[in-house]
């Protein structure tokens, strides 16, 4: 995979994303007009969003690259066993691992940012291959999970912010209403005393 490949990819991963967090932006907003009908009509809830869409689009677009990434271990493990095959089937030593792993950087670019396997430890060349696609796809899983898990919070939080708000105004709205109420029969009070 080349550079031009890759910035492909890239622009997928985030038109993807940013449909992705266009989609939870319009649920979330369902979710929250059947919960409370005020809430949405607020300010807060529209600062709020504005600063909530760009969080969950850059997670997002990870979350979608992240799924590309997997999608291609499989090819990045039969390109290590073809490399491997060049070498011989018996234990490899660290300088024939660490040309192994150059020529498989120098086809899959992004493979030194997901692991780093120079010394990984393997009985025998074969070996190599599944050793390398099993790291990457444990790092992915887990890279996954924290970008699930960002999103979560970033919804969570916004949540929060919107429904404090909205009590908030609906407090000082139920205090203000209650205040002239009562300055008003305070009033009529006082045109009684005057007759």
């Amino acid at each position: 995979m080349n550079y031009l490949n890759l910035l492909a990819n890239a622009t997928d991963c985030l038109w993807y994303g940013i449909l992705l967090a266009a989609v939870t932006m319009i649920i979330l907003y369902f979710i929250l007009q059947m919960v409370s009908k005020t809430c949405v009509k607020t300010i807060p809830f529209y600062i709020t969003g504005v600063i909530l869409a760009p969080l969950l689009m850059v997670q997002d677009t990870l979350i979608v690259a992240a799924f590309q990434a997997k999608g291609m271990v499989d090819a990045l493990e039969i390109e290590i066993q073809q490399i491997v095959g060049a070498y011989d089937q018996s234990a490899m030593n660290l300088h024939e691992t660490q040309a192994v792993l150059d020529q498989v950087t120098e086809d899959f670019p992004l493979v030194g940012y997901f692991v780093n396997l120079t010394n990984a430890q393997v009985e025998n060349a074969q070996q190599l291959a599944s050793v390398m696609a099993e790291g990457i796809r444990d790092y992915l899983n887990t890279y996954l999970w924290k970008r699930f898990g960002w999103c979560t919070a970033f919804i969570a939080i916004a949540v929060l912010v919107v429904f404090m708000f909205d009590k908030q105004r609906k407090y000082q709205g139920t205090t203000s209403s209650y205040r002239s109420t009562r300055s008003g029969s305070t009033t009529s009070y006082k045109d009684y005393d005057n007759f």
